[in-house]
């Protein structure tokens, strides 16, 4: 057995060696190479290059072209020098006043033709001049007349446009005056009650230029007219009503005429002249009112103090008896809504705090702290209904339910059980909705299919809903509607049969067809309508001919024969009508042609139209003879 001898130390040496340089060169071969790709290095230099230049001419462009800096307006107006004053000129009227135009014009206006900014002023006070002409005629239309003309002025004479202002200002003030004189005589004419004379006068103003007068001042000067025609027209009422009140004593009308005076605008002039007059009549109302008191008639006490106004009260059991009216009917206005609001807690809030305000030794406070009392009691009530409301508007049954259980605990002694009874049985009608609707819309979806048995179980499935509640009728409604369609699916064959019979002639067919339709069904009415229809035209069928006939022998002038054969017509024929119609004409024609005859009867007292029409040879023919139909 011969071994391999080991390799020598001089042998492996540059063995390992070799591999390590091997492996070396492998790993660098494989590793990426860093840095910037052979041949874009120096595009990339020029293009950074030449971006730093564009921002440098850029940076350098923009600060030559720039606008040197305004200098502080605020200061150099006094002291600066007059190009920084001209600069600040044109700054200021970049607003567009009026104000600051005439200021621009009036700091550059005293420069004369030597000065260096002569011509560069007088070009911007011809624009400025321009630019303000508008400006003045929109004040103008605004109404500030009197301080755009005190612009105008302001104007130098050197300006282009100083014709046209000094001609602008004449306008102005021409229109100015004839606005305030129609003004003035719409003014007298209010003062003096002549409604249509103002009306008329007012009329003037829609031909003037200024918006001011035409829309602003008309509608002002038309509203006043308004106001004033209807506080003098409500005054003259009072008075009326008063004066009523006098003569019958029937105190009632002194509380509508102060009612009635409380509608007058207080800026009108009725009212100031009615002011005294108010102080009267709410004197005597109150003194009428503690009248009743006295006997106990608080009722009518109340009814009458309402209606004096809170502020013409003098002494203080007036002022306290006008509280305590004032209160009641606070208290009172509830509204008609059913759920319980926010106005009826302020009303009885208001209520309860005006009568807190009697003083203990007033006549009227055990019975204000009486009804302060109940309603306290009333607006606990409210609250607690206005909170069941709340929770009912939630639209859930749980919400409903807990709603029902507040308002429940508002008792039979309080006072808005009623009022709490009847929102509990809307709720639970609610309820009864929220229940019952999955029901009928499944009803509904069942008989959208159309067919008998879809129907019948549509019905079957609405009359699921009992009886008092609250989807009943609408059940009921769905009911006799799917009834109605059942009864369509099984009787229109026999009414297609019927139109069939009818189209082919065969009426008398058609009819005894139509007719099996039962009274009370859904096409009865249908039905009933063809077989009167087929009835008629077979009884023009069976009556033309005879109708036919008379107007034949009308023709050749038997009318006796004619109204004999057309009273075969019996009445409640379709053709009767037509028959009677031409039996009436034909009677006429006949009594007309007998009124000729009269004369010839007195030698021949034998005769008559029965001999004559015996003797006629168009009975001798056979014409009228029955065997002959």
């Amino acid at each position: 057995m011969t071994s391999t001898p080991p390799a020598s130390a001089s042998n492996s040496t540059p063995s390992s060696g070799a591999v390590a340089a091997s492996s070396s060169g492998a790993v660098t071969a494989s590793r990426p190479r860093k840095g910037i790709p052979k041949g874009l290095f120096w595009p990339l230099v020029w293009t950074a290059i030449l971006m730093v230049a564009g921002a440098v001419s850029w940076r350098a462009v923009s600060i030559m072209t720039r606008n040197p800096p305004l200098p502080n307006c605020n200061q150099i107006l006094s002291i600066g020098t007059d190009r920084e004053r001209l600069l600040c000129a044109q700054a200021s009227v970049q607003s567009g006043s009026a104000q600051a135009l005439v200021a621009a014009i009036e700091m550059v206006e005293p420069w004369q033709e030597s000065h260096p900014e002569y011509e560069e002023a007088s070009r911007l006070m011809n624009r400025w001049a321009k630019a303000l002409l508008p400006e003045l005629e929109r004040m103008v239309q605004r109404g500030e007349v009197t301080r755009a003309i005190a612009l105008a002025r302001r104007i130098p004479r050197r300006v282009d446009v100083y014709p046209r202002f000094k001609s602008a200002i004449a306008t102005w003030d021409k229109e100015w005056s004839a606005g305030k004189e129609i003004e003035s005589t719409v003014e007298q004419k209010i003062a003096a009650q002549n409604w249509s004379g103002a009306r008329r006068d007012l009329q003037r103003l829609k031909v003037m230029n200024s918006n001011y007068w035409v829309l602003t001042r008309y509608g002002q000067l038309e509203a006043r007219i308004d106001r004033e025609e209807d506080g003098r027209r409500l005054l003259e009422k009072a008075r009326t009503l008063v004066a009523q009140s006098e003569k019958t004593g029937n105190l009632d009308k002194l509380g509508e005429a102060l009612a009635i005076i409380e509608a007058i605008n207080l800026e009108t002039a009725a009212w100031k002249e009615a002011k005294p007059d108010i102080n009267q009549w709410a004197e005597r109302a109150l003194q009428y009112s503690f009248q009743k008191w006295e006997e106990e008639d608080i009722e009518a006490a109340i009814k009458i103090v309402q209606r004096v106004p809170p502020d013409l009260a003098v002494t203080t059991e007036a002022k306290d008896l006008l509280h305590f009216g004032h209160a009641q009917r606070l208290a009172s206005n509830q509204g008609d809504r059913l759920a319980p609001t926010y106005g009826q807690i302020y009303n009885l809030l208001e209520a309860i705090q005006a009568v807190q305000r009697i003083s203990t030794t007033s006549p009227f406070y055990l019975e204000a702290q009486d009804s302060a009392a109940k309603w306290q009691q009333k607006l606990d009530d409210i609250v607690k209904l206005h909170s069941a409301n709340a929770l009912a508007e939630i639209g859930r049954k749980a919400t409903y339910r807990m709603a029902i259980a507040k308002a429940e605990q508002i008792t039979q002694e309080r006072p808005q059980r009623i009022q709490a009874q009847t929102l509990v049985s809307h709720w639970e009608k609610e309820i009864q909705r929220i229940e019952d609707r999955p029901i009928l819309d499944a009803a509904v979806q069942i008989a959208t299919k159309g067919d008998k048995d879809n129907l019948r179980q549509a019905i079957a499935q609405a009359q699921k809903v009992e009886q008092g509640r609250a989807l009943r009728i609408e059940g009921q409604t769905y009911i006799a509607e799917w009834q109605d369609r059942i009864e369509i699916i099984e009787d229109q064959p026999l009414m297609d049969q019927a139109q069939k019979l009818a189209d082919s002639g065969k009426l008398k067919a058609a009819i005894a067809q139509a007719k099996k339709v039962k009274e009370g069904r859904a096409l009865y009415d249908t039905a009933q309508a063809a077989v009167s229809e087929w009835t008629t035209e077979i009884e023009i069928i069976e009556d033309r001919p005879i109708l036919t006939r008379a107007e034949n022998l009308a023709a050749i002038g038997h009318f006796s024969a004619a109204i004999e054969e057309a009273y075969q017509i019996a009445p409640g024929r379709a053709l009767y009508s037509e028959a009677r119609s031409s039996i009436a004409i034909w009677e006429d024609e006949r009594a007309y042609i007998w009124s000729l005859e009269e004369p010839a009867e007195e030698y021949d007292d034998d005769y008559s139209e029965d001999s004559y029409y015996e003797e006629d040879s168009y009975y001798d023919d056979g014409y009228y003879d029955d065997d002959s139909w």
